[in-house]
């Protein structure tokens, strides 16, 4: 009667599949793998990851897993092996079960989205950046008609004084203000929908 170890051996060699593409498909280790046909209970993990082991490795070759089991019962004696010994616990410790793999995969896709979210509502809520480069600052004129220009993220909108200004697709605008004389004291305000105003004021004296 062929014992455990040869009855996998001849399970997989039957189906042509290599060690590799079984550790592949069971996403379990391909050392444990050739443990179990070379029936080496001591580099393998505690017992009850090696009964999973054999009912996945069973299933995949097309054998009774119950049979399997009780080869593995009949031929494995669980006391020869201490239940701390540092391989279980190092096994214990990394070991990755399919399982564990979709949990892993679930939580990193979760946190994803989480962070997706965040930063999407935090760049909703956030004032829009604005730019004023002409005038630079505050200054006297002697001409009435001065350019105001700048830049503002693309997707906000610019009013100069409560009138709305376009904006390029960069986020350039640029506008011909009347200045009336003495003191004009300019707004230039940059919105988006659920968002902060960030408003930048420029003071022009126009005399003549």
């Amino acid at each position: 009667m062929s014992s455990f170890g040869e009855l996998l051996k001849a399970g997989r060699e039957s189906k042509r599949i290599s060690i590799n593409k079984a550790s592949s498909k069971l996403l379990i280790k391909k050392d444990h793998i050739l443990a179990l046909e070379n029936e080496d209970w001591q580099s393998l993990p505690e017992t009850t990851f090696v009964k999973g082991y054999i009912k996945s490795y069973a299933e995949f070759l097309g054998l009774d897993k119950d049979k399997m089991l009780a080869l593995y019962r009949r031929d494995f004696d669980e006391r020869k092996i201490p239940a701390d010994s540092d391989h279980q616990k190092q096994t214990k410790s990394f070991f990755l079960t399919p399982k564990r793999f979709r949990n892993s995969i679930f939580i990193l896709s979760v946190t994803a989205f989480v962070a997706y979210i965040i930063i999407q509502y935090s760049s909703v809520f956030k004032s829009p950046k604005l730019e004023v480069i002409q005038p630079s600052g505050d200054l006297t004129v002697s001409v009435p008609i001065m350019e105001i220009s700048g830049k503002a993220e693309g997707d906000s909108q610019v009013a100069i004084d409560g009138e709305f200004v376009p904006i390029d697709s960069d986020g350039n605008f640029s506008y011909l203000y009347k200045l009336d004389e003495g003191q004009n004291i300019i707004s230039i305000i940059a919105s988006k929908r659920l968002s902060p105003k960030t408003k930048i004021t420029r003071t022009v004296r126009l005399i003549r």
